[in-house]
């Protein structure tokens, strides 16, 4: 059985904690979301976020602004359908029928006809839908049904009337559906029941419109000659003509695109577009275009799904009881001797009772989260009502009679809940669209079998039609308890083989995207909703995201002193950014020395374990999340070391062998989140060797070493999925190692198992004694295998120098910045080229990698390692050797302006490198130039020309807004630093003479307190560089005070001058660390001083 957890989050509302039950591995439409991205083709797929958040008040923000500009639109469009196919029943109350010389039976078989052709251009209609788009098709079909309904004016006989009839069935055919689809793509499931009951709703409002229209316009008879039902066709049909052109230039084409001729702007921004949270509710809906037409396979899977069955059968009865007294409901008032004018008014309480108890109903079920019950209740609701009929005498009692008619003609229409339970239990957006046109044309069956249930010989009365309507409806309640026992029957025996599986056995199952898209509801994590109340009625969605969430720092979202954000319960779930990365199947042609070559069933295999595996990690990675049950061990793998290097585990010690499992989901995580930061091995070929061939000790300790760096980056912990820590795989790797005879040859494995391992390492202790052993040792491998010289890579074949070159260029930029951050000297010379592009799928991987090198090359070039190592330079330089130094640094500092980001040609994660990357160097630059005191005396116009770091700071700033934080968290304790750097740098600028023309239009405390939100919010925050950017902020306000006039000062920040003693006190974006240790004297003379 799953494992149920107890965690706890914030409802940002109120701040109050809310604790809720979640299986380690979910199940159900809405918690497969971040298993099932978008397919490329979507028109939405560019506002796609996985990891966005938001506050309850923007999502009914969004959700006011959708009722606002579309409901309410296709609602009018609702009234412009009824006003042209419910006129006809007004007309009888004018004595069309004589007009014509038809009689009651050739009304009926108008109204066969009309439904006929109805039926008929249902799937017609629908495929066009999917072909050209609803914004297209809906408004054409309004305009030529008004026209249709324009001829209706100059019918003179039996066979125009059959025409007519004909044509407004063909064209109002599929318009229904095809607006239900529509709604599909603005509402969730939980949202579109009661919205549709407001379409439903605005058809009686068309019908109580009508009647008064009706009423009024009946009395023209006899103006120019002509009936009054011929002016109700004209004036009602020229209505629906003017609401089909504006809707033509009203209606958007998609959530994303909905600018039009009459509305000139989108009608929602960008920020709003990403939390329309369509495709977390039903990530179906994200797997074909608009505009993609189904297929006969669509249709056929769409009629063989029994679940259905059940619900057509539905639609083919339910509706019956009801139809023959609605449609007749003027006929009969006319034959018990009401009036005209009397017969038409007479219908609105009808409609007006049939309004509320619609949309009581679709609330009930959308509060309750059930389906079949309301239905139930729907349908009993005719059966006394109609015994009540049959024993009432004949002759008299009109009001008697017409109370229980409009009773029956005001039954709770739950058409809107069983469209919306077919809805939501379809998980495939074209079989949506044939299902939604299936059911519907059962309905319009359902009204065909009611037309012909009065007939003439029973008039006035109807005592044995209504007997035949008792007996359907008992069928239709019958036929509900029935469809209930089967999907629960089916959920039954989904959750009996679920319950058989582990729970890494179902997050392997739940990996498998392609055949999701095949079987659709027919699959084991899928769940026919609902049938029954959930446990939490007021809240159903609490419980509706994957397990593993935590606040994300965007500039959107607050964040208060707790350190949480402000995130919708809709919302709060972090997600992996799969942006930029490669397909699987195009890894192939990265295979590596050292690793064995696989046959093509090792490959199909190995393809099919990645999909399979890919669940593991969208269910369980998370930058920061894990079992609430396991939360005291939360990052344990991460801990703050000493420094002090561990002992090596002896050869005699047993391996603690780590599942391949858990390495097959640690390598999963690695190619999907990290891959862009080192594309340096071959997942797909590693996964094979560790299924293929148990013996390969080798594989098997890289497995281990990239799963403990991958951890370790990420800061994850161990999960029900993967039971390994990184520091198990860590210590396994190393074991591994000494146990293998061939441990100590120079290869490209033994190679990345020492680089990854430095990694794992520099996570636990920045700049420490491990960390930079085994980088040491990566180089000097490569150093031996001869990487860094040009000569070694002429006899190897291009995939191989693809592989080799990248090793080196990671382990150069590697080495590099770890010199600038802990001011070490570097030892890689590379005389080589860089990769070529030539030969994969890489499009956005290599030239952003190029570019990080090319970064770290230009640095390098520029002799600014010599500055920053700390050597005499400039004691005794000759004024030549100094012009020299200064103009490699200013056009170091011009190169770095000049680095192109092209965001559109990265994936973010690699962007966020580069972007970070740039404005640290130029700060570590500022400050070279900074401390290199000829220098800054010897050419005030090269100093000046430098960027100050306050324009530093705010650039980055700005481009980091860009990103998400999960493009930042992945870069590691690297990115901390290289954060760290930047803010250290403004603080230091600050205290300079100089600083006072920066410091009153761009207020450096603000650039200070986002910088630190930055740095407090990725990875959990790092608590030592907090702590000391919070020294050097307290130095920063010290400075200030000395610099500029306090009167000035205050005057420039205003309301965020402190009014205490306390640095940032009053600043309710400010993390507070808590006190100052007393160890830091440099803080505590400032808050003294101050």
């Amino acid at each position: 059985m799953e494992k149920d957890i107890a965690i706890q989050r914030p409802i940002s509302d109120n701040g109050e904690q809310y604790t809720s039950k979640i299986s380690a591995v979910r199940v159900g439409r809405e918690n497969l979301s971040d298993t099932l991205p978008p397919h490329e083709d979507y028109e939405g797929r560019h506002r796609f976020d996985p990891g966005a958040t938001w506050t309850p008040a923007e999502e009914r923000r969004v959700i006011l602004k959708t009722d606002l500009y579309l409901l309410s639109w296709i609602c009018v469009m609702f009234a412009g359908l009824q006003l042209d196919r419910g006129n006809l029943s007004n007309a009888t109350a004018d004595n069309i029928l004589d007009d014509l010389n038809l009689t009651s039976d050739d009304y009926n078989n108008g109204t066969t006809i009309q439904l006929l052709a109805f039926m008929v251009c249902e799937f017609p209609v629908q495929i066009l839908t999917k072909r050209y788009g609803f914004k297209r098709i809906l408004p054409t079909m309004m305009i030529l049904w008004s026209l249709v309904t324009w001829a209706q004016s100059w019918m003179t006989n039996r066979t125009s009337f059959y025409i007519t009839r004909a044509l407004i069935g063909a064209f109002e055919g599929g318009f229904i559906p095809g607006t239900i689809l529509f709604a599909t793509y603005f509402y969730t499931s939980k949202e579109l029941s009661i919205r549709l009951a407001a379409f439903w709703s605005t058809l009686n409002v068309a019908r109580v419109i009508s009647a008064l229209l009706a009423a009024g316009i009946l009395e023209l008879r006899g103006t120019g000659g002509k009936p009054g039902w011929f002016w109700l066709f004209l004036i009602e049909g020229i209505l629906t003509f003017v609401i089909g052109i504006i809707s033509f230039f009203y209606l958007p084409s998609s959530p994303t695109s909905t600018a039009g001729v009459i509305w000139r702007k989108p009608w929602y921004t960008e920020r709003e577009e990403i939390i329309m949270r369509i495709l977390r509710d039903d990530p179906a809906k994200g797997l074909t275009a608009l505009k993609e037409p189904a297929t006969f396979a669509d249709i056929k899977s769409a009629w063989s799904d029994k679940s259905m069955w059940g619900l057509y059968f539905v639609g083919l009865v339910a509706y019956i009881p009801a139809t023959p007294v609605q449609a007749y409901l003027t006929l009969t008032l006319k034959r018990l001797n009401f009036s005209t004018f009397n017969s038409n008014m007479l219908t609105i309480p009808s409609a007006a009772i049939q309004i509320v108890t619609m949309l009581t109903l679709s609330y009930s079920s959308e509060f309750f989260n059930e389906r079949t019950f309301h239905c139930f209740f729907g349908e009993f609701w005719s059966l006394p009502l109609l015994a009540a009929l049959i024993t009432l005498p004949d002759g008299g009692r009109e009001w008697s009679r017409f109370s229980l008619i409009t009773l029956i003609s005001g039954y709770p229409y739950f058409h809107p809940i069983v469209s919306a339970w077919i809805s939501e239990n379809t998980f495939d957006v074209k079989k949506r669209a044939i299902t939604a046109a299936t059911y519907n044309v059962i309905v319009q069956v359902g009204s065909l079998i009611g037309s012909q249930i009065y007939r003439k010989y029973d008039s006035p009365y109807y005592k044995q039609g209504n007997k035949v309507l008792i007996s359907i409806c008992a069928v239709a309640l019958l036929t509900f308890v029935a469809q209930r026992l089967y999907l629960q029957t089916l959920n039954k025996r989904k959750a009996a083989a679920w319950d058989e599986m582990t729970v890494a056995e179902r997050s392997i199952y739940q990996a498998d995207a392609t055949a999701r898209e095949v079987d659709g509801n027919k699959r084991l994590d899928f769940r026919f909703q609902p049938l029954f109340p959930t446990g939490n009625v007021a809240n159903p969605q609490l419980c509706s995201r994957p397990l593993f969430w935590t606040p994300a720092f965007t500039p959107h979202v607050s964040m208060s002193k707790s350190r949480n954000c402000a995130i919708t319960r809709s919302a709060s779930f972090r997600t992996l950014n799969m942006q930029g990365t490669m397909r699987p199947a195009q890894w192939g042609s990265e295979r590596s020395a050292g690793t064995p070559a696989m046959g093509a069933r090792s490959a199909r295999s190995n393809a099919q374990r990645f999909h399979h595996a890919k669940a593991a990690l969208t269910q369980n990675v998370d930058d920061g999340g894990s079992f609430p049950d396991e939360s005291s061990n939360i990052r344990t793998d991460v801990p703050t070391s000493s420094g002090l290097p561990t002992e090596h585990p002896t050869a005699s010690e047993a391996p603690l062998k780590t599942p391949t499992q858990s390495l097959i989901v640690q390598l999963c995580v690695y190619r999907l989140r990290l891959y862009p930061i080192w594309p340096i091995v071959a997942v797909e070929e590693i996964m094979g060797s560790l299924q293929g061939d148990e013996q390969d000790t080798e594989i098997y300790s890289l497995a281990n070493a990239i799963g403990a760096a991958t951890v370790a980056q990420l800061k994850l912990d161990q999960t029900g999925i993967s039971t390994a820590t990184g520091k198990s795989m860590a210590e396994e790797c190393q074991r591994t190692k000494l146990l293998d005879k061939n441990g100590q040859s120079a290869n490209l494995n033994i190679l990345r198992i020492a680089f990854f391992l430095h990694i794992y390492y520099e996570n636990q202790d920045q700049g420490g004694v491990k960390s930079l052993l085994y980088l040491r040792e990566a180089i000097t491998i490569a150093q031996i295998m001869g990487l860094h010289r040009e000569s070694s890579y002429i006899s190897l074949p291009a995939s191989e120098q693809q592989v080799r070159r990248r090793i080196l260029w990671l382990l150069f930029v590697t080495e590099r910045g770890v010199g600038i951050l802990y001011k070490l000297p570097v030892i890689l010379k590379p005389d080589v080229l860089l990769p070529a592009m030539d030969g994969d799928d890489e499009v956005h991987i290599l030239p952003a990698f190029e570019k990080l090198v090319d970064l770290f090359w230009t640095f390098d070039q520029s002799r600014v390692f010599e500055i920053l190592e700390g050597s005499n330079v400039g004691t005794f330089d000759t004024d030549d050797m100094e012009l020299s130094r200064r103009n490699s640094l200013y056009t170091l500092h011009k190169k770095l302006q000049e680095v192109p980001l092209d965001w559109d040609s990265s994936n973010e994660v690699q962007r966020a490198d580069i972007c970070v990357t740039r404005q640290w160097m130029r700060a570590v630059l500022w400050k070279a130039s900074n401390n290199y005191e000829r220098l800054n005396s010897g050419s005030q116009i090269q100093m000046a020309s430098l960027d100050h770091p306050i324009q530093i700071a705010r650039e980055f700033l700005s481009l980091i807004s860009q990103l998400p934080t999960t493009a930042l968290e992945a870069h590691g304790p690297t990115m901390e630093a290289k954060i760290y750097e930047i803010a250290s740098t403004v603080a230091d600028a600050v205290a300079n003479d100089d600083a006072v023309p920066w410091i009153s239009p761009y207020r450096p405390m603000d650039i200070l307190v986002q910088l630190q939100r930055i740095l407090a919010s990725i990875r959990g925050g790092n608590e030592a560089l907090e702590r000391m950017l919070y020294s050097k902020a307290a130095c920063v306000q010290g400075n200030l005070v000395m610099l500029v006039e306090p009167s000035l000062l205050e005057e420039d920040l205003g309301d965020e001058w402190p009014g205490n003693n306390t640095p940032f006190s009053n600043d309710p974006c400010y993390i507070n660390l808590g006190s100052i240790s007393a160890g830091d004297t440099e803080a505590e003379m400032i808050m003294e001083g101050l």
